[in-house]
């Protein structure tokens, strides 16, 4: 269904991510300035992301916050779940009835996720694209990420849809939609060339 990545670098944090589903902007990542990111995908509940990051705003750590949230999640099989905060503390969560093959890699400053893939190599390649791309500034690190992921084979139904959130310590840097393209990695390329200039 979906295939995602939170990172953090040079006092930035960004949420990216592709999918087969149209407008996968509206429901699956989320970001607040100085708290953290999440992605909540699979058959996303939205709900998620906005609780999880007002449970971290309100002190909790990413772990409590993530299994505080779940379990009030009746649907939690179904879910897909990664969290970072501003600091980089990371948790996934992937729920026992997530579509196959699914997978999720935490590294030292980023979180992979997804689900319905092509291949699990998708996750793999995401995960070593924002590796070697640690030298550029993050938005494009986690756009190099994505574009590795889609190379890879992305969504099992073909990628139709992505997004691009960014934030630093006080405000939103990029929020960045493709509600529906038969190239949604190569228009938030351009999106983002079109609106980022780094500091």
């Amino acid at each position: 269904m979906t295939y995602s990545i939170i990172g953090l670098k040079e006092r930035l944090l960004g949420v990216g991510v592709v999918s087969g589903s149209i407008a996968v902007g509206n429901r699956v990542p989320w970001a607040r300035p100085g708290i953290g990111g999440v992605i909540t995908q699979a058959y996303t509940n939205p709900a998620l992301g906005p609780m999880i990051l007002s449970f971290l705003e309100e002190g909790y750590s990413v772990k409590r916050a993530l299994s505080m949230a779940v379990s009030l999640d009746h649907g939690k099989v179904y879910r897909q779940v990664a969290v970072m905060s501003y600091s980089g503390e990371k948790a996934v969560f992937t729920g026992e009835s997530v579509p196959k093959p699914s997978k999720g890699l935490v590294g030292k400053s980023c979180i992979c996720i997804g689900n319905l893939l092509a291949n699990e190599g998708v996750v793999d390649e995401m995960f070593k694209g924002f590796e070697e791309a640690e030298e550029k500034v993050l938005p494009y690190a986690i756009l190099n990420a994505l574009r590795r992921g889609h190379r890879a084979g992305g969504d099992s139904r073909g990628d139709r849809s992505g997004a691009l959130i960014v934030v630093d310590d006080k405000s939103v840097i990029l929020n960045v939609k493709i509600d529906y393209s038969e190239e949604p990695v190569s228009e938030l390329y351009r999106k983002v060339e079109s609106l980022y200039r780094p500091s």
